[in-house]
């Protein structure tokens, strides 16, 4: 009996997760048609973009997340105070900073943190300002206190299975790497068709190549990658567990594809835009990434 409630509690959660992202797009349709959307129309259709974003090429993601911002401006000038359109607009800056595609004027703490914490002051159970807000610090070398709000959000709901990513990175630059592989399946099992999976392929990758999983490792990014992830990540990932591995032709292929699609790659643009990552570094710097 016990079992079967813990599988009830599962069940319920992958529907509630599933259908999020389908109420999202519905939301977004209907904002679309209104000859005036409010604030919550454009948001709704400026997170749709954020979602479809997770599965289209760079440049498509790129066009996207500009779109949204777009959409999530918009709304804010409706209403400055729209919890949902500040943790967009906040979601597009975040990945203008790990995708390279901003400059060095920009304060990405005031974008992303500021904005986030104004949404979370607006609406404590609003779990994408929680998401956003810990994987920014995470991924900008502040795993204490990505973890802190990661555990805040799953606090107010445990079901968000995005946050249980943003945990497991803030763990992984904390050294728990075993705790951030079960958090990443976690995450997988709470939201299995999730848009954003083949991301967390790649973070589990990482743990398994941290643990020295090198085989591990390159079998997750490698499913990254058959789903349709063709984005400099993956091919950085793939080259430097290629080099870890001896597989040295390999390792220089992939990363040619990785600086095709990102002219800017070095070991130090990795390190300003990614969490620390040492094994990943020695594995870049095996393949043929320069330093600078």
């Amino acid at each position: 009996m016990a079992d079967l409630f813990k599988l009830q509690d599962q069940v319920v959660a992958r529907l509630a997760n599933t259908l999020g992202y389908h109420l999202i797009k519905a939301e977004a349709e209907k904002g679309a048609r209104s000859k005036n959307p409010d604030a919550i129309d454009l948001a709704m259709r400026g997170w749709a973009l954020v979602f479809q974003g997770y599965q289209q090429s760079m440049k498509d993601r790129h066009d996207s997340y500009y779109a949204a911002r777009a959409l999530f401006e918009q709304a804010l000038k409706v209403d400055p105070n729209e919890a949902e359109a500040l943790a967009g607009d906040a979601s597009t800056y975040y990945a203008e900073y790990i995708f390279g595609w901003g400059n060095s004027e920009t304060d990405y703490d005031a974008k992303i943190l500021g904005q986030a914490d104004r949404a979370i002051a607006l609406d404590r159970n609003l779990a994408h300002a929680y998401l956003v807000k810990s994987t920014y610090l995470w991924m900008s070398h502040r795993p204490k206190e990505a973890l802190g709000v990661a555990e805040a959000g799953l606090a107010v709901n445990p079901n968000v299975a995005g946050l249980y990513v943003a945990r497991a990175g803030a763990e992984f630059g904390l050294g728990r790497f075993e705790q951030a592989k079960s958090d990443v399946q976690q995450a997988m099992r709470l939201s299995p068709r999730d848009p954003r999976i083949l991301l967390w392929q790649l973070v589990l990758g990482d743990a398994e190549l941290a643990t020295g999983h090198t085989k591990a490792a390159i079998d997750q990014y490698q499913k990254g990658f058959d789903g349709g992830d063709r984005s400099y990540w993956v091919y950085a990932n793939l080259a430097a567990a290629y080099a870890l591995e001896g597989r040295m032709e390999e390792a220089k292929s992939a990363l040619a594809q990785a600086r095709r699609v990102n002219p800017s790659l070095t070991v130090n643009w990795f390190r300003t835009h990614a969490y620390d990552q040492p094994t990943k570094w020695e594995g870049l710097r095996k393949a043929g990434l320069p330093e600078e």
